[in-house]
């Protein structure tokens, strides 16, 4: 018999499956930071979101084999702690790409059918049809990073009639994925994807290579009519040097659901231009989050009995 140790609460609907596995283990949950350090001791297994995934708590496992995160990022964790220990980890990547790929269309449909004027015309009982308007049709859709989530957007994006241009760190990509691209890029040809974009969409992992990704530099690369959306990390963009693309008008808006410093604060000039779009860090979020982040840790749970390989197994070097 062993333990698992669940982090953040969890409903018995979303455990029942989880018990019928391993029906003689220990299921554990914890959610105030003492007591998971309690129970963490003689855990084997440590189920939780990426954001809870504290040094404190990794350096009080004894048993500790391996770390399933409910969520894709994975950023704070202890990475030369967890290889130290030899801990495995995985994540929930590939269940976010619908909810995600949902909401880029929906700013990008709010910017090109002008939904967010008329939204405040509504609101102060204006009937103005005085507002200029455009289609995704033909636009240049570029994607920075085509993994799951990239190339979901990719995929809708095709369906739109857009032009989809995908960069990726080598250029190259998952064969399956290939047919919902026009063109593909590598990490060197950045700023030549950007000058082609209509809309320009980071779907990268914050890792040190990527943070700051987004500077000066790149958005006085995009065209002044094309708009930024972030549902990455917020510590990709340099946000200082996007609030200055805005102002000055180097790009047409932008829409963002990560901020380096999150909530963001009131202070943030962000809040009040009419061209930005913010949401609070729920692209991924959706009713049905839990019942495909556990279909993941239930997979996980019976091939770790079994002693098979894991899925989304996280390469410790490059954080993701």
């Amino acid at each position: 018999m062993g333990k698992i140790l669940f982090g953040s609460k969890v409903s018995e609907k979303h455990l029942k499956k989880t018990r019928e596995i391993a029906p003689f283990w220990n299921i554990v949950i914890s959610e105030k930071p003492e007591d998971k350090i309690r129970e963490i001791k003689d855990a084997d297994v440590y189920v939780d979101w990426g954001f809870n995934f504290e040094r404190r708590f990794i350096e009080a496992a004894d048993k500790l084999k391996w770390i399933q995160s409910l969520s894709a990022g994975v950023e704070r964790l202890p990475f030369d702690l967890v290889k130290e220990k030899g801990i495995i980890v995985t994540n929930t990547s590939g269940i976010h790409k619908v909810p995600i790929s949902e909401l880029v269309f929906g700013y990008m449909l709010m910017f090109a059918r002008g939904l967010i004027r008329f939204y405040k015309q509504q609101q102060k009982k204006i009937w103005n049809k005085n507002v200029s308007t455009t289609e995704l049709f033909e636009k240049t859709l570029g994607i920075v990073g085509t993994g799951n989530i990239g190339s979901e957007i990719a995929r809708l994006g095709k369906a739109f009639g857009m032009k989809v241009i995908g960069l990726s760190k080598s250029g190259k990509i998952k064969e399956h994925y290939k047919e919902h691209y026009d063109e593909l890029y590598d990490a060197s040809s950045l700023n030549a994807l950007l000058s082609k974009s209509d809309f320009v969409v980071c779907a990268v992992p914050l890792t040190p290579e990527t943070r700051y990704l987004f500077g000066e530099e790149q958005f006085r690369a995009m065209k002044p009519t094309a708009y930024f959306i972030n549902i990455a990390r917020g510590a990709v963009v340099d946000e200082r040097a996007l609030i200055k693309a805005l102002k000055e008008g180097w790009i047409a808006g932008a829409a963002l659901d990560v901020f380096e410093e999150e909530p963001l604060p009131p202070e943030s000039p962000l809040w009040e231009m009419s061209n930005v779009i913010i949401t609070p860090h729920i692209a991924g979020g959706s009713d049905r989050y839990m019942e495909r982040a556990m279909k993941v840790v239930n997979e996980n749970l019976e091939r770790y009995l079994k002693g098979e390989r894991l899925i989304n197994v996280v390469d410790l070097d490059r954080g993701y």
